[in-house]
């Protein structure tokens, strides 16, 4: 997967821009769940904004300890992994695309996040990138979230994306 280093991370607005609309997301004492966290940086992004228990899951190894403190980070392979407990607000950005299963993947985030939101490229990429094994359209990204109604969708041009924002279940 494509990775954003962490030492050079803030030149990243569109990215950061996502950590910061997921923030906005949070309350205080929010249970946090970022799938595909990268070297971690969002913890801080979200950790600066509003106190939260922030959980990152990525590859082993791939976290950068500098963001340790920011939260706690769990190593493993998304194509098999599956989340304990439940969150207030669960965050997954750019990864749909690389797993096998986005629609696993996005069933099990639905169900164990309150507040959700994603991101994902909506024009085709497989073909120019060589680490994304699927394309969405916004339509077919929505559908893999089944019959949750989104309190709102961004668009993102230069990333390629839509950020879709998933409210309170019902």
């Amino acid at each position: 997967m494509e990775r954003i280093p962490a030492d050079s991370w803030q030149a990243y607005g569109g990215h950061v821009d996502r950590y910061v609309m997921a923030a906005d997301l949070c309350r205080t004492g929010d249970r946090v769940l970022d799938v595909a966290c990268g070297v971690g940086y969002g913890a801080e992004v979200i950790g600066r904004r509003v106190a939260v228990a922030y959980t990152g899951v990525d590859r082993p190894g791939v976290v950068d300890p500098r963001f340790w403190p920011f939260g706690a980070f769990v190593g493993a392979n998304l194509d098999d992994w599956v989340p304990t407990g439940r969150y207030d607000v669960g965050v997954c950005f750019e990864t749909l695309e690389h797993v096998a299963d986005p629609a696993r993947l996005a069933g099990l985030l639905s169900d164990a996040c309150d507040r959700l939101i994603v991101s994902a490229p909506t024009v085709p990429t497989t073909a120019a990138n060589p680490h994304h094994r699927h394309d969405f359209t916004l339509e077919s990204l929505l559908a893999l979230f089944g019959d949750r109604t989104p309190a709102e969708v961004v668009a993102q041009p230069a990333e390629l994306s839509h950020i879709v924002v998933y409210g309170c279940r019902r």
